[in-house]
């Protein structure tokens, strides 16, 4: 019986990259890098008319705090049902968070997510960050993360996501990464049915003198039209 559960939740699952992912001061999943700052600039696209504009800041204060803010800005695509989209909107929203270094190799981050352009209710998201060294060249992350308010889902549940990044260091100036991400509502059966997400995201960067050139594909899974989902970015990082 939960086999089938999951295939009728699998089935009707047409969704992109959970919006939550990008609700962060940073570009993904990150532990406490000490006495690092860094500044973006990037965009992403799903290959339709929708553009959006990336920027974040972060400052390293300790060895075990840092602070920062993210602006996203631009088209996006709602999708209010498996077939049809709302394209004429326009989102800007800035995310200011902190992150602290619990243990040497877990770290807890809070973010708030606020809309400049539209009238929403607060909005608050819990990260715990875990990082694994496996060898010299290959490390883990992982995160769990627990979404609040109508920034992240309706108000009449909390969004919920986890996800494992393996990091695979090349040389000195290239590294490779890929992500598997899931999230989904805490709420009823329907919640999970319309608002479960599978995504893949690989990623490659690759470091010049000055700056970092950051490539990311997000890569939807169980959904029957994924192609027309998955979303392309590209990030400009420099260090300050």
């Amino acid at each position: 019986m939960k086999r089938y559960a999951l295939l009728i939740i699998f089935a009707f699952n047409a969704y992109a990259l959970d919006p939550m992912y990008n609700y962060r001061y940073t570009l993904g999943p990150e532990i406490v890098v000490p006495d690092a700052s860094h500044a973006s600039l990037g965009v992403w696209t799903y290959l339709n008319e929708d553009l959006v504009l990336s920027s974040n800041v972060q400052f390293g204060l300790t060895d075990k705090f840092e602070i920062g803010a993210k602006y996203i800005g631009g088209t996006n695509d709602e999708w209010v049902t498996s077939r049809s989209r709302d394209r004429n909107h326009f989102n800007s929203i800035v995310n200011v968070g902190a992150k602290y270094a619990i243990y040497p190799h877990i770290a807890l981050q809070a973010d708030v997510p606020v809309s400049l352009n539209r009238d929403m209710d607060w909005s608050g998201i819990l990260t715990v960050t875990k990082y694994d060294a496996f060898a010299r060249n290959v490390s883990f992350i992982y995160e769990g993360r627990v979404g609040f308010g109508e920034m992240v889902g309706d108000n009449s549940y909390v969004k919920t996501a986890a996800s494992g990044s393996a990091y695979f260091q090349i040389g000195s100036a290239f590294r490779m990464s890929v992500t598997a991400v899931s999230s989904g509502s805490v709420g009823s059966a329907r919640d999970l049915k319309d608002d479960f997400m599978v995504d893949v995201l690989p990623r490659i960067e690759m470091g010049f003198k000055s700056f970092r050139v950051i490539g990311e594909v997000a890569i939807a899974i169980l959904t029957y039209n994924a192609e027309e989902l998955n979303r392309y970015a590209v990030f400009v990082v420099s260090d300050m």
